[in-house]
């Protein structure tokens, strides 16, 4: 068959065939090239009242390799794809994510090929060269989803007035409640309806990529009504007596003789008091999530104690500590809690 027009025939492959008989012969032929390329955008449609999200993925495909393709077949590969050539892509979205974000264990029902998940567009399409083409592969309607807000504080962080929270758009990827697929990395924006029933753009998000069964949260901006003060109210130096006053260890010397020894360390120790104060000036209740962040921050600071706290929290891991703050409507909540630290 003829090239495709503006396709350069430079360099060039030869072939020789050793064919029985003289005649026509179907003949495939694979390549690489950076010029075709694609990635996946989502538009999602919150209703808050019902507790529902519709959610339409679009692929978006580029062509910059100077030829039209036309009536092609398109098989789109989603995955972290390892090229040499190529630099260490560090993916925009590695930063600090909500919390809510967990990798699910459910198979989806898209194609995989080896550890990538294969997306085939259906039927034949033309891509023109230096066009960018949507293609539709996602309309998921009525998925559960529901709001929520996070507000994180840095160790010893004092605020002078009050800061938004974040807010938090939570939802599934599973069969069950939630999507139901695969999702290759993409950037979500949400709308909601106004009153007059017109989609209004209220923030977007990006997403890796994401197997079924996951459960998404995306911070889609900060909050109006929704803010947390932080207030270091009091920090003052405790006694060893408050927290350790001997250490003992155990030498063993080359010849086998084992001695145990004591001493009495002067240490300083830190007691910090805490105080949260959550405001809501929205007509329904709110719940915030609390998150105080620099609680292990170094190998020699891992012994961190809260001796009292208003509300009962919950220890994500060495460093950071959440409380889930009931805010009533219209209502302020005081959150206070007492931190003993050898920092």
């Amino acid at each position: 068959m003829p090239f495709p027009p503006g396709l350069r025939a430079r360099p060039t492959l030869s072939v020789t065939v050793d064919a029985a008989k003289a005649g026509p012969r179907p003949l495939s032929l694979s390549y690489l090239t950076p010029g075709l390329g694609w990635k996946a955008d989502y538009v999602a449609l919150f209703d808050e009242k019902a507790g529902k999200i519709d959610v339409q993925g679009w692929i978006t495909l580029t062509n910059s390799t100077g030829t039209t393709f036309s009536n092609a077949r398109a098989l789109l590969v989603a995955g972290s794809v390892g090229r040499i050539q190529q630099s260490p892509a560090y993916y925009r979205g590695r930063g600090t994510r909500p919390r809510g974000n967990v990798a699910g264990t459910e198979s989806g029902t898209s194609q995989r090929l080896g550890d990538f998940h294969v997306y085939p567009i259906q039927g034949r399409t033309t891509i023109a060269n230096a066009q960018t083409k949507q293609v539709s592969f996602l309309d998921a309607v009525g998925v559960p989803a529901r709001r929520g807000y996070e507000f994180r504080s840095g160790w010893l962080a004092s605020a002078d007035q009050a800061e938004s929270a974040a807010s938090i758009l939570k939802f599934s990827s599973a069969r069950s409640g939630g999507i139901g697929e695969a999702l290759p990395a993409g950037v979500v924006r949400v709308y909601m309806r106004d009153s007059r029933g017109q989609a209004q753009f209220i923030g977007e998000s990006d997403i890796p990529h994401t197997p079924a069964g996951s459960s998404l949260a995306l911070r889609t901006g900060d909050a109006f009504d929704v803010k947390v003060q932080p207030v270091v109210e009091k920090r003052e130096s405790i006694t060893t007596d408050e927290w350790e006053k001997f250490v003992r260890w155990r030498t063993v010397t080359a010849d086998g003789a084992v001695t145990t020894s004591y001493a009495e360390y002067p240490k300083q120790f830190w007691r910090t008091q805490m105080k949260y104060v959550v405001t809501n000036a929205k007509p329904e209740p709110v719940t915030v999530d609390v998150v105080q962040g620099g609680l292990g921050q170094w190998w020699w600071w891992r012994d961190v104690r809260v001796p009292q706290e208003s509300i009962k929290g919950v220890q994500e891991n060495a460093d950071e500590r959440r409380w889930e703050v009931a805010v009533p409507a219209n209502g302020k909540v005081e959150l206070t809690v007492t931190f003993l630290t050898p920092w």
